[in-house]
């Protein structure tokens, strides 16, 4: 347990940002880069919680654009009548797709399935990389927070850095496979 906290926190840095661009840059397959930034969230001060958020936002962003260029990527390949078809696309979701975005970065959301049609109808990229950066900055900071949070709240009760660890590691992986396996679609048909 505590060799995963040490590699965590010897590669932090360069580490979070390569994940966090790495994760987000695959297609509906996110790989769970947030686990890992809730892992080191006890290890943080203030000023790495600072800089561990805005690089793992940064990376996830840049991710997302690799996510954005499929979509574009594909729309070589449309013919010219759903080409028109996105151009109205694009027209809809250039008043309000920027907080469109933004919501879907912040959130569990599966955001792939906004982003590559965002792609294919050539949404401006600089607000899609902003939006996505504001979101992305918001759901690693929440998750640091959070994480920092519970590991105090376990600690508090074990007075063991080590079995607070493990309990708050075990954790992780039971809420991961919660979010996982739990139907969102569903649960926002519902809603």
């Amino acid at each position: 347990m505590l060799e995963i906290a040490d590699t965590l926190i010897e590669y932090r840095f360069i580490g979070i940002f390569l994940l966090s661009l790495i994760s987000n840059s695959i297609p509906f397959v996110g790989l769970p880069y947030l686990n890992f930034i809730v892992l080191m969230s006890p290890f943080l001060n203030q000023f790495e919680f600072v800089i561990v958020a805005v690089l793992s936002a940064l990376g996830a962003s840049l991710g997302k654009v690799v996510v954005y260029f499929l979509g574009r990527s594909i729309r070589f390949t449309l013919p010219e009548t759903t080409k028109e078809n996105l151009f109205f696309f694009q027209k809809l979701f250039r008043k309000w797709g920027i907080f469109a975005i933004f919501l879907f970065a912040a959130s569990p959301l599966p955001d792939d399935v906004l982003y590559i049609p965002l792609g294919m109808a050539q949404y401006r990229l600089y607000h899609y990389f902003l939006a996505v950066f504001c979101g992305k900055l918001i759901v690693t900071s929440y998750t640091l927070l959070a994480g920092k949070v519970a590991m105090e709240f376990i600690d508090s009760f074990t007075n063991s850095f080590e079995l607070s660890f493990t309990i708050f590691f075990l954790a992780t992986i039971i809420f991961t496979i919660f979010i996982i396996k739990f139907d969102w679609k569903k649960f926002f048909d519902r809603a």
